[in-house]
């Protein structure tokens, strides 16, 4: 793709596979590619934080105002990367949402405070059809193929044809 003179020689499609792009830069024709994986989860607590409070491992993260905070179930005992630092987004209810605090074992907090609609139960994207894993790999200081293939017995998967 990024060389025209390799066109119509043997290539390895390698992370194209998964949809996801091979190139540091966004590239016109790597956008036409289509997410192969969609990782999601759901949350399964929301709490009001006062402000001046922290969340997560280490207190890295504190509410500057009273905060609307979403726990989602899916952490790094899932594959899902502990280098996730806060404001890495998510997908909620058609927009986006961004993680507050560290990635634990078995839960992420995300900032719901513009999410209001949001409740117990809600389908929650990782990455997929609206974040892409290029953009998840960059917030993580990795490649795509390490969040992809990172993914733990844990992680229920469902193949749609």
């Amino acid at each position: 793709m990024q060389w025209p003179s390799a066109h119509h020689q043997w290539l390895r499609p390698g992370i194209m596979l998964y949809g996801a792009s091979p190139f540091a830069q966004t590239h016109s024709v790597a956008t036409q590619l289509k997410p192969a994986m969609t990782l999601t989860t759901e949350i399964i607590a929301i709490r009001q934080v006062p402000a001046g409070d922290a969340v997560g491992y280490g207190a890295t993260w504190l509410a500057e105002k009273e905060t609307r905070i979403g726990t989602l179930a899916v952490g790094y005992a899932d594959g899902y990367s502990r280098h996730a630092p806060s404001g890495t987004p998510v997908w909620i209810n058609g927009r986006r949402a961004k993680l507050a605090g560290r990635v634990s074992m078995d839960m992420v907090t995300v900032d719901l405070s513009d999410h209001l609609d949001a409740c117990v139960g809600d389908k929650v994207e990782l990455w997929g059809e609206n974040i892409s894993v290029n953009e998840i790999a960059h917030y993580c200081n990795t490649i795509p193929y390490t969040l992809l293939s990172g993914l733990t017995r844990r992680v229920k998967r469902q193949y749609n044809d």
